[in-house]
């Protein structure tokens, strides 16, 4: 038998007359097997020890959890009062308005330095207004993404 052989059956512990003769005459295998019962008879004394029970020492609450209900509480009544405030009222936002030009029939025109009478509202009466485009004016703003059209009857 050799030491490897010997060394598993050891470990499994599976002692039988070819290992107690190879340990009879192998120094490590013998070293081996006295360790390992040494640590048989070590793990088997803490088997019958008694764990003694725990126990909790009864201090008052933690200072920490004093602490943290007190910032939930105060987190909570900010909350509250946050919420139940009134709505503000909407900002009217007052924009300077340049007008360049006019449209009329899908072309911009300039404006005037007179305007035309074209321009001007006129009263007609219901039965003569026949079904023309609208007068468009186009305002541009200070966004340049953001172009006001005035329809004008």
């Amino acid at each position: 038998m050799n030491c490897e052989e010997c060394e598993l059956l050891l470990a499994q512990n599976d002692v039988s007359s070819q290992v107690d003769a190879h340990v009879a005459g192998c120094p490590n295998c013998r070293a081996l097997a006295a360790e390992l019962q040494a640590n048989a008879h070590a793990l088997r004394a803490l088997g019958e020890e008694m764990m003694p029970p725990l126990t909790v020492p009864e201090r008052g609450i933690p200072w920490w959890k004093w602490t943290s209900a007190a910032a939930a509480l105060i987190i909570t009544a900010g909350a509250a009062w946050w919420a139940s405030r009134p709505v503000k009222p909407p900002q009217i936002v007052s924009v300077d308005v340049k007008v360049t030009g006019i449209v009329a029939q899908a072309k911009v025109q300039p404006i005037p330095s007179v305007i035309p009478e074209t321009l001007t509202p006129r009263i007609v009466p219901a039965v003569q207004v026949a079904q023309t485009e609208p007068l468009r004016v186009k305002m541009l703003t200070p966004d340049p993404d953001v172009v006001i059209y005035w329809l004008v009857d």
